[in-house]
């Protein structure tokens, strides 16, 4: 995405899966090179999120393929097709600290928002 000049659509795509800025973290099969695992880990590293990134980030994890959800039904969901690590509990905390930020934001809570 870079290569081709959405330098913001590329940020998300790296930036979505990663709450938790640790690539160790992904649920799944890392079928990165080592070139790219390198890369992937020095871009977290070095990136500041910002509200967008928080955003997307919480929104990926409030749906399921047939609508909204709650943020733990998402998590469970994954980890039952992915897989479980040592860094998933971790993980799971950011996103739900993530969605406490949003309420907050909000200044209500987002799964009212969102009709879950």
């Amino acid at each position: 995405m870079k290569s081709l000049g959405y330098e913001d659509c590329a940020r998300i795509c790296l930036t979505h899966s990663f709450p938790y800025k640790d690539i160790r973290s992904y649920n799944g099969q890392n079928d990165c090179t080592a070139e790219e695992t390198e890369y992937i880990t020095a871009y977290l590293k070095h990136t500041d999120y910002d509200d967008y990134d928080r955003l997307i980030q919480l929104c990926d994890a409030l749906a399921l393929s047939d609508g909204a959800t709650y943020i733990e039904k998402r998590l469970v969901d994954v980890v039952l097709r992915r897989g479980f690590n040592d860094l998933t509990i971790p993980k799971w905390k950011s996103f739900l600290e993530l969605k406490d930020y949003f309420d907050e934001k909000a200044g209500k809570d987002i799964y009212k928002i969102i009709g879950v």
